[in-house]
Order: C-alpha cells, then structure tokens, then sequence
C-alpha cells in the first residue's frame, strides 16, 4: 500500500476523506478463512474487512460473519458462497474529497441503501470507509466548531465588565444553544459616560452568532480609536454598520443606555427591543415603577432615525434601569404554556430587593423552573442597572 495510518495524519486535512479512512489491507476471496482472522486478531476496532476479487475491491465482509465461517464445514467452499455475505461498496471515493460534499451527496440519494465506500489514493487503493463514520466525524467537527464559536462569544461578553461606585452593573446570558444571536456590551466612552447596551438578532445558531461577532468587532473599534460622540450620532453609526454588513432582512432588536453621570441622565434609545422597566425611589422608601416601550425600529432596517421621542431618565440615588430580551417572555413549559409578560415584569419586580450579585443565579433558576425538561427556544439576556 502507498500509506499507512501513521502518514494519514499529514497526508490529508482533517475535512478530507483520507483522514479518517480505515487503512485495511484487502482480503481476497481465495485466502484461508482461518488465515485472515489470524491477521485482524490483534485489531478488535476493525468491524469489516474489505474484499478483493480480481484485483479490485468488491464489497466489504463483517467481522461477526467471518468468524462464523471459521471452523465451519463451509469455509472449505465459501470462496464460491462469499457473495452472500459480502455487502457491496456504493462507490469509489478519492481520498482528497472532502467528507461534508460526500455526505451531502449521500443523503440526497434516497434510493440506495449501500453505506461502505472504497477510498482510492492516486489511483491506488488507500482503505474503506461508511458513511456513518462520516457522520459521526462531521457532527464531532461541528460540536467542537460550536463549542469554540461559544468560547469567543463568551469572551465577548466578559469584556463587559464595569469598575465605577456610582453605580452597579448586572448582565445575564442563558444561550439556548452552543451559540446565540443575544449580545450585550459596556463602552466606557470617558470618565462619565458609558454606552450599556443589549442586542438580540433576528436569527439563530451560527447567523445569529455571526452578526454578533460584527457587533464585538464595531465596539472594539470603538474602543481602539476612542471614538466619542453624541447618543444620536454613536446609534446611527452602529446601525449603519450593520446594515452595511448584513444581507437585507437581517435586522437586530437592541436597546442602548447612554448613561452620563456627569449630566446624571441616561438617553434611551429603544430600537424594538423588549419594554424597559425603570424603578425611581419616592418618600418613604417607597418605590414606582413604569414601562418604556420601543421608541425606533431595530438596527439594520432605516438608513436614519428620529430621535426627538427618546426618553431621557434623570439619574437619582437608588434609580434601577432593567432591560430583558423576548427569549424570557417566549420561553415555554412542558405543557407549551408561554412565560409570558405578566410573569416577567412580577419577577424583574421581585429582583429588585435580591442583591445584585444574586440575580443570575435567580434567573438562572426561574429558567430551569419554568422550562423543566423543555427545551429553551431562545436565548435569555438582561441587564440591569442601579446607581448608588
């Protein structure tokens, strides 16, 4: 043979068909039954054995059928009765194909049932291969595609963090999946001001995740060249970049806090995101609570907003600003039943004597307690704000 499994490794790229081929020598249908045991003894993995005739690989025998036929009065004739047990290959696969194109293709035959392919090497025979091997591969790469793609998005998120007594910050990301479309992100655009904003995009999974690395890319570039500007301009900006990089259709639900201390007023701007609730202390300890609903259109959707109806929150001591997505209201029960609004509000109201070193914990466990074994659709962020 021209390679040997030691040379897989540097021969072929993990996509390609070569690198997980069984490198297997042919058996040919006038070798010994005895004799070819003898020479995958000391290989348990090999489950079959592929089977040459005339110089060319025919099919593929199983283990189990072959130590059957060991011992038995039939292995004297089973050269001419070995069609009956051998399982044809579909067809011959080149070592450089690439194993997601072979699977595709595969699937899409619906007529053969035949699962064993012959690799080929330059012309030569390299090994076997079936394609439950190649979608067992193909699933590992793309969970541990996945698992990395979640990595970087949650170092995206620990970038968030914020150091200032004046007040105190809490964000929450409970991702439905591997990867998600919510992103939140703190800018700390100079000493009083801060840009704390929550992103959810209009799609799942890996074109969710996607945008969302958009959204880390134009916040770091924020921060690299100090970009500094009015709340109006800083919005416009951000959707104008994703807008440039998004196909049509794919728009981004988002709220943006622009907090200024220095003014002690926060600029909201609510661009179809889920209503933000603002809690204000009044006399006597007590406090009141309002609903501020979407204000503009979500990012990715107008060429220019009008900013003249953003509300402006005046900054006093024991203000709470909190901000959730729709994966909280939409999550559902085992019986289908929606979270729902109502529920929201009462816990982001009950969240509200909890320390804020306690609310993911809290919201963690009101998810788990809700879903149960269902599974959660979306995904769950929120971002909460109190000034000291």
């Amino acid at each position: 043979m021209a390679v040997n499994t030691q040379q897989i490794g540097w021969i072929f790229s993990p996509l390609q068909i070569g690198y997980i081929a069984d490198v297997t020598e042919p058996l040919n249908v006038s070798s010994n039954v005895d004799w070819a045991l003898e020479n995958i003894a000391d290989n348990p993995d090999i489950d079959v054995i592929p089977i040459e005739r005339d110089g060319t690989v025919r099919g593929v025998l199983p283990r189990e059928k072959l130590e059957k036929l060991a011992g038995s009065v039939w292995s004297k004739f089973w050269q001419k009765d070995l069609d009956a047990y051998i399982i044809p290959t579909l067809e011959i696969l080149d070592a450089t194909a690439y194993i997601n194109k072979v699977v595709d293709a595969a699937l899409q035959d619906k007529k053969s049932e035949i699962s064993w392919y012959v690799v080929h090497h330059r012309g030569s025979y390299l090994g076997i291969v079936s394609l439950k091997k190649m979608l067992e591969y193909t699933n590992t790469l793309r969970n541990q595609d996945l698992h990395r793609a979640g990595e970087i998005q949650q170092y995206l998120l620990e970038k968030s963090m914020v150091n200032d007594r004046r007040f105190t910050l809490s964000l929450f990301n409970n991702m439905a999946h591997e990867v998600g479309g919510d992103f939140y992100r703190v800018y700390h655009a100079g000493k009083d001001y801060y840009l704390v904003s929550c992103f959810d995009v209009a799609g799942k999974n890996i074109s969710g995740a996607l945008t969302t690395m958009v959204l880390g890319a134009c916040f770091a570039s924020f921060e690299l060249f100090e970009y500094k500007s009015t709340p109006d301009k800083m919005t416009s900006r951000i959707n104008a970049i994703i807008k440039e990089v998004n196909p049509p259709g794919v728009f981004v639900a988002a709220v943006l806090f622009y907090v200024d201390l220095a003014l002690k007023q926060i600029r909201v701007h609510n661009c179809g995101y889920s209503p933000v609730l603002i809690f204000v202390p009044q006399a006597d300890n007590k406090i009141s609570y309002k609903i501020s609903n979407p204000n503009l259109s979500p990012l990715g959707i107008e060429d220019e907003y009008d900013f003249s109806d953003s509300p402006m929150i005046p900054i006093s001591r024991g203000l709470r600003v909190c901000a959730y997505s729709d994966g909280l209201t939409d999550m559902v029960n085992i019986y289908g039943e929606r979270y729902g609004e109502e529920q929201a509000t009462r816990l982001i109201k009950d969240l509200h004597s909890a320390s804020p070193k306690n609310i993911g914990k809290i919201l963690a466990g009101e998810i788990e307690s809700w879903t149960g074994t269902a599974s959660l659709a979306d995904d769950v962020t929120m971002v909460d704000i109190r000034f000291n």
